[in-house]
């Protein structure tokens, strides 16, 4: 079996032991593209190291602000025309609390809206709220036991009827309904009562003093939908509503047509709650593809004049910015490319279900293990030679916000890895190939289809070979693998394999993000555990179960205290990283792509990027 890596190619170019030709060569036999051995072949001029910052921070790259100073007042509504944007995943449902992926939210934001959404700086922005509550206004409880929004007036739903409180409470209701199988549940858990005090205002009570009052019909997770359209589909029937594919919402803009992971067609919204917005009378929102031709098709050609998360190699970027048709925006991190590892038996069955929490991987159920898969991953590397502006080597999950981001390393070493794995009794046997009573070690790594991430993956494949552990790679249509299908095997949720990668975003509170691993949400049981009784829509798809975890994620929901709070969420990060359940890979710095002409998107690292759509507009 070859036991040569990347870094070792890298480490005989430096040294004058391997042509450039040869290195290239064995790279290209991996599997690995021309933009990322352009890549390599610049780190190794400049240099790096085997250690890396867990609070690095990415800078702001081109026209970050992308509007945030924009003084653009329309004197009218519309008179834009058609605004033309690419979404390279596809959204297949319009119906937010209903899908894992944010290209659903993402286009579900067209149509419906939160009470409040997070402007760049992590400050709430009120959408359907009136004003954000406060201690000061006397609508905001210093202890955390309650919250009073007062809604916006005179708000209508696209066909004419009225918002108010009551579509807030049957939000709560429809969402917390078991039988809905929302995945935003959690966000909707600790809230004990919603009392209507009057058609625009609501008094939120919680069941436990709660800092992150946030939580609740805030961003992507808290559209707010309408009741009189989705009474009848409440619970079981939630699947079967038609609003899933054509919505009625209080947004900028209406449904005209939708073809599930293929195109939105919108039209404006004339009677939108704020005034004189939105400026573009159409929106055609195409699905489908890939990073590279939509990221040609916005900064090359001018095709469309705005391209979403154009996860391509930076120099291949750069050299499409030559094309003059539009500019890159690096929007800062708040979004980690993680391996997650997976603690169930994800090759049998038990019971009818694959990966059942009562079962235990053959061989990442021993903490040795997975600490020695950590080391063996070159993650400065990767992030230097794949992700470029989009991404800087990740120590810990969160960075963004700074107090919420511990101090530390990480370690990449291979003859450390390879001890690790002797001590743990893992040898190689005569094929090179490592195992230990009878079993063989063998991965089955997946991600969704992307050249970034499929040249991240050649990359640790060879690294995990050269150590004797068989590597098969996978990757997913992303439509597919952040659909949150309860049918579909290959997707997130079920995570019928043994490692994943993929980005998720935070908030700037990251408490919601860090239920990802918590087992049981109350204390007892595995209700928070993706599995076949929950229709897999629950976010611990890891199956990971640490009492120790699950205490110190209520202590951080409950406690008012905002240092120890903080303190609390660093050492649930801490201890995900020592229990290697998770690999964070890359702080993602994402790269957007506009026309030169597009202002007013205000992008920020916490929000959809189509969070302030009812504000773009063309100079």
């Amino acid at each position: 079996m070859s036991e040569w890596t990347v870094a070792k190619l890298a480490e005989q170019y430096r040294s004058g032991r391997l042509t450039r030709r040869r290195l290239i060569a064995r790279m290209v036999s991996a599997g690995l593209g021309a933009p990322v051995i352009a890549g390599v072949l610049a780190a190794c001029s400049a240099g790096s190291t085997n250690k890396g910052s867990g609070a690095a921070q990415a800078g702001t790259g081109s026209d970050a602000s992308s509007g945030a100073n924009d003084t653009f007042q329309p004197a009218k509504r519309g008179g834009g025309g058609t605004l033309k944007l690419l979404w390279w995943q596809g959204p297949s449902i319009l119906n937010a609390h209903l899908s894992t992926g944010t290209k659903d939210s993402d286009g579900s934001r067209l149509f419906t809206e939160p009470l409040a959404a997070w402007d760049p700086d992590g400050n709430p922005f009120p959408i359907l709220a009136a004003e954000i509550p406060s201690i000061e206004k006397g609508t905001l409880d210093k202890e955390g036991k309650s919250v009073t929004w007062k809604l916006k007036k005179a708000v209508q739903w696209h066909d004419g009827q009225p918002f108010t409180a009551d579509d807030v409470i049957f939000t709560w209701q429809y969402t917390t309904d078991p039988a809905t199988g929302s995945t935003r549940i959690a966000n909707y858990s600790n809230v004990a009562a919603i009392d209507k005090i009057d058609d625009s205002t609501v008094k939120i009570s919680f069941k436990d003093p709660t800092p992150y009052w946030q939580i609740a019909f805030f961003a992507g997770e808290g559209h707010v939908l309408p009741k009189h359209v989705l009474e009848p589909f409440k619970g079981k029937e939630a699947r079967n509503a038609p609003f899933n594919l054509k919505p009625v919402g209080t947004g900028p803009y209406k449904i005209v047509d939708f073809r599930s992971g293929d195109l939105i067609i919108a039209e404006i919204n004339q009677n939108y709650h704020v005034p004189n917005r939105p400026f573009f009378d159409r929106v055609e929102l195409k699905g489908g593809g890939d990073a590279t031709s939509a990221a040609r098709a916005v900064l090359q050609t001018g095709d469309y004049d705005y391209a979403w998360n154009t996860l391509v190699a930076d120099d291949l970027l750069l050299s499409m910015e030559k094309g003059g048709a539009g500019k890159t925006i690096i929007v800062p991190a708040a979004s980690c490319e993680t391996i997650h590892l997976q603690m169930a038996d994800s090759t049998t069955e038990a019971d009818g279900e694959r990966a059942t929490v009562k079962s235990k991987h053959p061989f990442f159920s021993d903490i040795k293990v997975r600490q020695a898969f950590a080391v063996a991953i070159n993650r400065k590397l990767i992030a230097e030679a794949v992700f470029g502006r989009q991404g800087t080597a990740a120590t810990y999950v969160v960075v963004n916000p700074k107090r919420f981001a511990p101090d530390g390393t990480f370690e990449y070493n291979l003859q450390k890895a390879a001890q690790m794995l002797d001590d743990a009794g893992w040898k190689k046997g005569p094929d090179g190939i490592r195992g230990k009573d009878g079993k063989r070690m063998k991965v089955l790594f997946q991600t969704s289809v992307n050249d970034i991430r499929q040249n991240a993956q050649a990359i640790i494949k060879k690294d995990l070979e050269s150590l004797g552990i068989q590597v098969e790679l996978k990757s997913v249509n992303d439509t597919v693998f952040f659909g949150g299908d309860p049918n579909n095997p290959d997707n997130i949720n079920h995570f019928f394999a043994d490692m994943q990668m993929y980005a998720s975003t935070y908030s700037p509170d990251p408490q919601t993000y860090m239920r990802t691993w918590v087992s049981s949400l109350e204390g007892s049981g595995t209700d928070n555990i993706a599995q076949k009784s929950n229709g897999w829509s629950t976010p611990n798809y890891s199956r990971y179960q640490n009492p120790e975890y699950d205490k110190l994620w209520r202590q951080a929901r409950a406690e008012m205290d905002p240092v120890k709070r903080a303190d609390l969420l660093k050492q649930m990060q801490k201890l995900l990283v020592s229990d290697a359940v998770i690999i964070p890979l890359v702080n993602r710095t994402p790269a957007e792509a506009a026309k030169n002409n597009l202002q007013g998107m205000d992008l920020g690292p916490f929000e959809s990027r189509l969070w302030k759509i009812a504000y773009w507009h063309r100079t």
